[in-house]
């Protein structure tokens, strides 16, 4: 097998400068189809990492190549008839897989001379090689609690070939005619169009980010659930808009298409402010492809015809009013697995008998607003000497809220004792004239 080894790497030092990894059975594609796309990649500008088949396996290398994966923007995984015959590919699946999970890490599969159908359900040559892996078991001489890791083993190989099977990929029997150079360079626009698709900026610091993201991201992977669109609520500077953006950037390669449409209520404020909101929904969601809209009415139906055939992962932030959900999401008959997350101040704006699930964004606890506080006021998670009850008096006046945490000692950083105090007691003098 082989993620094979660009002519600059070696098995002793792996360089983090490239974008693109490529995982592959060697016996099968090494110097075929796998060597051609190598060089239509390098060829294309993209900096792509391989290895050689000849590398001493072990545990040192296993974790230089999960180090490098976690340097790189897309794995390229090139499923082809003996691939699963690898336990070194199928151990590079799951770290693969593993590191998308938690991060904006892109997954591609290129099935070559196999069907998706068979991979997924462990059939024809991928059936054949998991009832190999059950005969070794039979077979080993190994005490109980060795059968039982490698059970484990097995089924977490069988898990992780399901959910490549079920991303969105390259298949050569359905692509280009089965015109293998054709396909490679199909491979490769896919390639550069999921580098170009940027991912959204967030605030560096998110205290509390996954906590509070971890149900609406379970959510966005559960395929079973009938419920298509997510309302993410709570007051002005709550993080709605952050959360939502965290939850995007972990899944929207993973859908067909995506759109983040940021500040709805703003935007839909100016002139053809709805319209443009329709443009560049389709735009993104058909990867670019204009679409000419010149009416709300229109956008409703063209925008119907784009999501009724595809899984697509769309954000609508900061909507105010129900006219700016019928203009963005129509009759709301969506393709089957197709998430919609939408950020507002007002809960109660989807009607009550619209099918969606309600997450309502709490207040950051004292302590994470102190923390948050500490890495804007002094860019670690500690205060300065003597500061630390002055902030602990400004996380105070803040209530919880991460945008009052962030502009407050964004203002204060830097800033003397002196400057700190006066603060605080201004602050204090309003807050008194307030609650009187």
């Amino acid at each position: 097998m082989a993620i094979v080894r660009d002519q600059e790497a070696s098995s002793s030092t792996l360089k983090y400068n490239y974008q693109v990894f490529l995982s592959f059975r060697g016996e099968d594609t090494r110097k075929t189809f796998t060597d051609h796309l190598y060089t239509a990649l390098v060829q294309a500008g993209l900096r792509t990492f391989r290895d050689d088949d000849d590398i001493e396996r072990g545990n040192r290398l296993e974790l230089k190549l999960h180090k490098a994966i976690q340097h790189l923007s897309i794995s390229i995984i090139v499923l082809s008839k003996n691939y699963v015959f690898s336990k070194w590919c199928l151990d590079e699946v799951v770290m693969i897989l593993e590191w998308s999970r938690s991060s904006s890490h892109t997954v591609l599969p290129v099935f070559y001379d196999v069907d998706p159908f068979d991979v997924r359900n462990q059939e024809g040559s991928s059936g054949e090689a998991f009832a190999r892996y059950e005969e070794e078991l039979l077979n080993a001489k190994i005490d109980d609690e060795k059968k039982k890791e490698w059970m484990e083993k097995v089924k977490g190989w069988k898990v992780a070939l399901r959910e490549v099977a079920n991303l969105t990929g390259m298949v050569l029997t359905n692509q280009a005619n089965g015109h293998e150079a054709k396909f490679i360079q199909e491979i490769v626009k896919e390639v550069e169009r999921k580098l170009n698709c940027g991912v959204l900026h967030v605030t560096r610091h998110l205290v509390g980010m996954h906590s509070r993201a971890q149900n609406i991201d379970s959510w966005v992977h559960d395929r079973s659930s009938s419920k298509d669109i997510l309302v993410i609520c709570g007051m002005g500077g709550i993080g709605k808009t952050t959360i939502a953006k965290y939850v995007y950037n972990l899944n929207f390669q993973r859908f067909e298409g995506s759109s983040f449409l940021a500040s709805v209520k703003k935007e839909s404020e100016r002139s053809n402010g709805l319209v443009n909101l329709q443009r560049q929904l389709l735009s993104n969601i058909l990867k670019g492809k204009k679409k000419e809209i010149y009416n709300v009415d229109e956008g409703i139906i063209k925008i119907n015809e784009a999501t009724c055939c595809k899984r697509v992962l769309v954000v609508i932030d900061d909507v105010d009013e129900v006219k700016q959900l019928d203009a963005l999401l129509g009759t709301r008959e969506f393709y089957p697995g197709t998430k919609i997350i939408i950020t507002t101040r007002n809960k109660s704006l989807l009607k009550t008998h619209e099918v969606h699930t309600l997450h309502t964004v709490h207040n950051l606890s004292f302590y994470e607003s102190l923390e948050l506080f500490y890495w804007h006021a002094f860019g670690n998670e500690h205060p300065k000497k003597d500061y630390k009850e002055q902030s602990e008096r400004a996380v105070y006046h803040c209530g919880g809220l991460p945008l009052a945490c962030e502009i407050l000692a964004s203002s204060l950083s830097g800033k003397s004792i002196d400057v700190w105090q006066a603060n605080d007691a201004s602050i204090a003098s309003k807050d008194g004239m307030v609650d009187s």
